[in-house]
């Protein structure tokens, strides 16, 4: 492994892993774009599903709500998101096969997967097309695949959103105004640990065109494109389809 490499596991293991559920997985707006893709799977028993870059497992939790007898397997580049996850399946009484894999190269066998899930993923990555040719390569054809981008009008505006949301979900919480602003500020200190990813060079941004014609290099089946108008993802779903066809 690479020192750069070896360093961005480490910032995730010790800074950004370690605050996540307090920040960005209490926004309504997060919670609200993995309610949309999640439900976007249609989830059935005995469904093999693989998260891709699962994180601290808010994913896990929610699949299991959804549908308590699905197979879900998980892969993740940092430890600490690993440790946080396997726990966070316990408390459904589920031990989920938890694996530290690089998304860039899943160590699966062709069509393993009837649903892939994969959230916030792209946004960390240099070359989309190599893990999306990953995630089409280890689901199914007929399989149904969720996938977010990054979107050419990602912005500035966007922490500023998310600050707002933050702060809204606080005070809709029936907190005391005090309090709710208090636990906003305490959140938008621990969230300088974020601070790093503005300094790394960014992904390539794509358009709704562009997305569209890479998609369609993988897959001939139907898929949708939308943009979440709050995180200014776009967010990808469909069925994998092959020349000859699937289930």
């Amino acid at each position: 492994m690479r020192f750069t490499e070896k360093l961005i596991r480490a910032y995730f293991n010790i800074a950004y892993n370690q605050v996540y559920d307090f920040t960005t997985a209490r926004l309504s707006l997060y919670r609200k774009l993995q309610d949309r893709c999640i439900g976007e799977l249609e989830l059935r028993d005995n469904d093999k599903v693989l998260c891709v870059g699962l994180g601290t497992g808010n994913e896990i939790s929610h699949i299991l709500r959804t549908n308590k007898n699905v197979n879900i397997t998980g892969i993740d580049y940092s430890d600490t998101a690993l440790r946080k996850a396997y726990k966070k399946g316990l408390r459904f009484g589920r031990e989920i096969e938890l694996l530290l894999m690089d998304a860039r190269h899943l160590r699966f066998g062709a069509g393993s997967f009837d649903k892939v899930l994969c959230l916030h993923v792209m946004d960390f990555l240099d070359d989309h097309r190599e893990v999306t040719h990953e995630i089409f390569r280890v689901l199914r054809d007929g399989g149904q695949f969720v996938i977010t981008y990054p979107s050419d009008k990602e912005g500035p505006r966007l922490g500023c959103t998310l600050l707002r949301d933050g702060t809204r979900s606080n005070l809709d919480s029936g907190k005391h105004r005090v309090r709710a602003v208090s636990e906003s500020l305490a959140q938008m200190l621990v969230s300088t640990v974020y601070m790093p990813l503005l300094l790394r060079s960014k992904p390539k941004l794509l358009s709704h065109h562009q997305l569209e014609a890479m998609i369609t290099t993988f897959t001939t089946g139907d898929f949708t494109i939308e943009e979440d108008a709050g995180y200014q993802d776009f967010v990808v779903y469909g069925r994998k389809r092959t020349s000859e066809g699937g289930n």
